[in-house]
């Protein structure tokens, strides 16, 4: 397999041979003008990518897939006190993404369980009813942590527009936590 080039490519000038005239109809021949139009895509692709278009990733592909990756954050603060029970905030997602782990992460050793609602802007506000996360709600048991990629249940698909609300279901200790959902975007 070749190498990326450290350099655009500058095709030589290729011509027909001496009476040969290019016709478009004739599939058994390649001509110039053929070859021509493929180097000219390989340089428009080379300058689009530039000259090194995989950066520090494995290749191009793992590079493209890494710019779909986004995390929608939530912070729950209790001010210095243990988090309460409730409903704590919504947030409003741009871009359609497929959400693919929840993580929590907590200022000490505690426990939490936060649900996490899902409506339309028009439907605003999402309510217990419109739970995404499948009576698998992600929960902090007396530890600091939790992430879950499996997502049993949950409905993973969030559209443009669509917004958040986090609703605490039980905490106990607990004075800051941060939820980070690892999503992909998708069209």
């Amino acid at each position: 397999m070749a190498s990326y080039p450290n350099s655009i490519f500058s095709p030589r000038t290729r011509e027909n041979k001496s009476g040969v005239t290019y016709d478009a109809d004739k599939k058994t021949v390649i001509f110039a003008e053929d070859i021509d139009k493929g180097d000219d895509e390989i340089v428009a692709i080379e300058n689009e990518l530039g000259l090194n278009p995989k950066n520090d990733f494995a290749d191009v592909a793992a590079r493209l897939n890494s710019l779909e990756i986004a995390g929608i954050v939530f912070i729950i603060d209790g001010g210095g006190s243990a988090i309460t029970t409730g409903e704590k905030g919504h947030l409003r997602i741009p871009f359609k993404c497929e959400i693919q782990r929840v993580t929590l992460l907590a200022d000490q050793s505690g426990s939490i369980k936060i649900d996490i609602w899902k409506d339309t802007y028009a439907n605003f506000p999402p309510t217990d009813a419109d739970s995404i996360c499948g009576g698998n709600e992600p929960e902090i048991s007396s530890a600091q942590k939790y992430q879950d990629s499996t997502l049993s249940g949950w409905t993973k698909t969030i559209n443009a527009g669509d917004i958040l609300a986090f609703n605490v279901d039980s905490a106990a200790t607990i004075e800051r936590v941060t939820l980070v959902l690892k999503v992909r975007k998708v069209a």
